[in-house]
Parts: structure tokens; sequence; C-alpha cells
């Protein structure tokens, strides 16, 4: 496993790496293309991701230095943002005779074509379109952990694409190694590259990823307002979670038609504490033991349907109580995609108006949040 250090010698900087984040033209079916709307046009690196802010400005494409290159980290540290990023600089720094195609899949987009594929008797379509892809970028490994028959074909992809000397980019939560049920084919396949842990934002770089989501939201924070939210909030937190707290301070002002003060930014900090300290396991746990099911229940695999039952309403309660993306939610159950966390919530939702028992159990878990 290749890892690349910046020079290690020199003094520290307390001045966050900014870059702006460059995006290629992606090919893939429309539904699996990722929103790729950021909170900012460019990416804010402090000393916690020093490494990557170095990969992003040195003029070698960092995919000349290890492929595949892996980049995992919490949700939110911008991992699928680089990824695109480094994408872009590496076929901008290429030249090649037509454009090049670059193919964007998270893993469970992979695992569901691979699916499709067998059933239809048609992996050759498959693999012809992943070995000839100039660069193939593959988001969210972690959610094919309980999916062995499509990590063994991914292995044999990457592998190819590797022995074709033709890019790839990886993202995940934790190392793979470090992920239960992840096969070690395709472990051995994904860490031999180059490998960037993310982090999320802290000091400098969180303080000024505030400064600038203040002016995005045409929030006004003088120095002391910045430095009270900066230091109030919750350490660390992902950058939706910082653009939360604005946008709560900018609701607060407007409705009142007040400037910022310190009451303002402590009411925004009580309500991203709030939504961030509900996590999906707290609200499963509180399901769980309501309903006499184990939480490993809730996130097993299992179609039993008291499962499915207990399982979609502690979906609808994180969707309801947290600032979680449905594809954050689906991560945490199971690694489920975004259409069946829908599916599952929409479901609940009508059930809940039919069933007294159903409404009642979601009333005395809420209840019962609400007093943690």
């Amino acid at each position: 496993m290749s890892t690349v250090q910046a020079n290690s010698t020199s003094t520290p900087s307390e001045t966050p790496t900014v870059f702006p984040l460059e995006r290629p033209s992606l090919r893939g079916r429309r539904r699996d293309l990722p929103n790729l709307a950021t909170l900012l046009p460019y990416f804010v690196c402090g000393e916690e991701n020093r490494l990557a802010g170095y990969l992003a400005t040195i003029s070698t494409p960092v995919l000349d230095l290890g492929n595949p290159l892996l980049l995992f980290g919490a949700s939110g540290s911008g991992k699928t943002a680089l990824s695109l990023h480094f994408a872009s600089r590496h076929l901008s720094s290429h030249q090649y005779a037509e454009p090049p195609s670059v193919v964007y899949q998270t893993a469970n987009d992979f695992a569901r074509h691979y699916a499709e594929a067998v059933a239809a008797d048609d992996l050759p379509h498959l693999r012809e379109q992943l070995a000839t892809a100039e660069l193939l970028i593959l988001d969210d490994l972690h959610l094919i952990s309980d999916k062995p028959a499509a990590q063994e074909e991914l292995a044999l992809r990457i592998e190819e694409r590797c022995v074709r000397e033709l890019p790839t980019i990886v993202t995940c939560s934790r190392l793979p190694s470090e992920i239960r049920g992840m096969k070690p084919l395709l472990i051995s396949r994904v860490l031999p590259g180059l490998t960037v842990h993310l982090n999320l934002p802290t000091g400098p770089a969180r303080r000024q990823l505030l400064s600038e989501l203040a002016m995005r939201h045409e929030v006004e924070l003088t120095e002391h307002l910045l430095s009270l939210l900066d230091t109030e909030l919750e350490t660390p937190l992902p950058c939706r979670a910082l653009e939360a707290a604005i946008k709560q301070i900018s609701l607060r002002t407007r409705m009142q038609d007040c400037p910022v003060d310190a009451e303002s930014i402590r009411a925004a900090i009580d309500v991203v504490g709030r939504a961030h300290d509900l996590s999906p396991a707290i609200i499963a746990s509180a399901v769980a033991k309501h309903s006499r099911l184990r939480l490993s229940d809730l996130r097993s695999s299992s179609r039993k349907q008291h499962l499915v039952r207990a399982r979609s309403l502690a979906m609808y309660l994180t969707r309801k109580m947290t600032a979680l993306s449905m594809h954050q939610i689906g991560d945490y159950f199971g690694g489920r995609d975004h259409t069946t966390v829908l599916h599952a919530i929409r479901k609940t939702e009508s059930t809940l108006n039919q069933e007294p028992e159903l409404r009642q159990l979601a009333d005395e878990v809420t209840e019962k949040l609400h007093s943690v």
C-alpha cells in the first residue's frame, strides 16, 4: 500500500489550503449519477487534511502516484467531492484522441447492476463497460460488505483495470480491511494503490468554512460571534452540520427581523446539537427495544415481515428526527440504497394513518427519544 506524505520537516501552517473543486463529465444511468451540488465551489483543507490538500495542489496527477486511489473517512469529510476533483485533474493532464469516458457508480449501484446482469445473462456487457472506461469512480465501498458475490466481481474488475493501467478511484467510510464482511480478495485489490485518509474539518479550516458559509447565506457574523459559534459547536462535525447551524441563525434573525447576536448563536447550536445527538443507532435501538427485537435484527438483511416493519419505522423516524440523507440512513441500516429507504419511509407514512398499533409505537419511541 502506497502512502504519500507531505514534507514533515516543514513548519505546519495555520492557514488552510483552499482550492477550487473541478468536475469531470460523467457517464452512467441518470438515476445513478450523484448530486454534484456542493456547499461551496472550493475545498478547504486544514492540518487535519494536510495530505489531501498537498495532493490536490501538486503538479503531478495523483492517480499517477498510485492506482487505485482510495479515499476513506467519515461521512461528510469530502470523499466524493475530492474523488471527482482528482478525476478531473487527472483527465486534464493527459491527452486523449476522443473525449474520455468517466464512469461513476456507488458500490450499491454496482451490486445492483451486477445482479441485473447475472439475471439477464449479460455479464460481458457490464464487464466491457468497466474495462474500457478511461476512469472509474466507485463511491461508498462499505455499502456492499454484505454482498460477497458483487465483491468478488468488483475485485476482478479492479484487477483488470490495474493490468490495463486504467485509473480507478474508490471511496470508503473506513479502511476496507477494518470492515466486517469485506472479502480478502477485494481488500487486496483496493489497498495496494495510494491511500488518503480524510478527516472532518477542525481548527482554522472549520472556522473558515463557517465564515464562508455565513457569507453564502448572507449572515453577518462579527469576529466575536464567529468565535462563539466555532467554540460552542461540537467537534468534529460534517460540513452540512456547519451549514445547518448557519441556516438556523439566518432563519431566526429573519423571523425576528434582528441582527445576529449571542442568543441566536446559542439557539442555533442547541438545534444542531439535538439533531446531531439523535443518531441512527440511538433511534434504531429505541425502536428495537420497544419492539422486543435486537438492534442487529434491524440492520440485518432479513425480510421477515415483523423485522421489515420495525426497520422501516426506524428509517422513518431517523429521516424525520435527524438531518441525515436517505443515503446515510441506508448506510446504517445494512447498506440499503436510496430507493429502498425512500420506499420504506413512504410505506410507513401511509401505514401510520391506518394502523393504530404502529402509530402508538411511533409515538412511544418519539416521546422516549425527546426525553433523552
